[in-house]
């Protein structure tokens, strides 16, 4: 008996306080009816082999225990794939912001030193990684044990509804890329509503005043692009209307930098320190909406191509 009673509380060890007791009675009268039925008295000496080789054949003490009485993980099995997409979603968008701040910092500081925009980035996201895994594991935990995720897991559903079978996935990352072009831009076009009015005096560059109206166009542009991309993040699967706008929206760009590489610089040297910049400056956006026009292009046919097949 001795035997038995000291398998029973080893169970207990795992066990909740609250359930222990019951569970214990439960467990013990469980047992001893399996003895009963194999002719095995737990309380003769002469039955301590077959009692022993009896509590062998049963499972270990925690798995017993866990069999009674469940504990629920920080994060169930079933819902790593979606908790490993909402962490890689959230450490993307802890980048963007340290993209953000970074840009912001090499704006204040007219800096182009790579190396301290890389440090910048990595301490952002570093001093704010933790934070943001505690909250996704804890938002999992309740949510999982109050069995609101089981729901979400498996939502109601029929075969019309399933994609296609030659759908194409929407890329994360690109999404995310696509959110964090569009707030670094609109970052850089509204430089003058962030900036105090001595760190915007001494920038280098700024919009040209007779363009002035471009910083309007822009960001309608850019407000739009951002707006499609968060859309997109919520979307799992490309349909020929979401590709279709993402196609429309390169070609905006694309009208938007063939425009603008005809017309007077959009920027110009600010700063009289840099005026000697002015001739390269000139040269870099000229050229560069064209390469960028052209660069596009190639991206647009990219996505014509998976459009056809949709």
């Amino acid at each position: 008996m001795e035997l038995l009673d000291r398998y029973v509380q080893a169970v207990a060890h795992y066990l909740p306080a609250e359930q222990k007791q019951d569970i214990m009675r439960e467990l013990r009268a469980n047992l001893l009816d399996e003895l009963e039925s194999l002719g095995i008295n737990a309380s003769n000496q002469t039955d301590t082999v077959a009692l022993t080789t009896f509590l062998q054949r049963q499972d270990h003490p925690q798995r017993i225990a866990q069999s009674y009485a469940p504990q629920y993980p920080l994060v169930a099995s079933e819902d790593m794939g979606l908790y490993k997409t909402i962490v890689l979603k959230g450490l993307l968008v802890l980048f963007v912001y340290a993209v953000v701040t970074a840009g912001s910092y090499l704006i204040n500081a007219q800096s182009v030193n790579a190396i301290a925009f890389l440090l910048v980035v990595l301490s952002s996201v570093w001093d704010n990684i933790g934070g943001m895994l505690i909250v996704i594991t804890a938002t999992f935990y309740l949510l999982g044990k109050s069995g609101y995720l089981a729901q979400w897991r498996y939502p109601s559903w029929s075969p019309e509804t399933l994609p296609p079978a030659n759908a194409q996935r929407i890329s994360t990352s690109d999404g995310i890329s696509d959110i964090m072009t569009s707030v670094f831009g609109l970052l850089l076009l509204w430089t003058p509503l962030w900036l105090n009015e001595e760190a915007y005096n001494s920038l280098i560059l700024g919009i040209a005043p007779n363009m002035e109206h471009w910083r309007i166009i822009l960001t309608i542009v850019m407000a739009g692009s951002l707006i499609a991309a968060i859309y997109r993040l919520t979307q799992t699967y490309w349909t020929r209307w979401s590709m279709g706008a993402y196609i429309a929206e390169y070609l905006i760009y694309i009208g938007v930098m063939l425009t603008l590489w005809s017309l007077p610089p959009l920027f110009v040297v600010n700063n009289p320190v840099a005026t000697k910049l002015t001739p390269i400056i000139e040269q870099i956006f000229t050229h560069g909406w064209l390469v960028g026009a052209g660069i596009f292009v190639l991206i647009t046919t990219s996505e014509v191509r998976k459009w056809r097949k949709l």
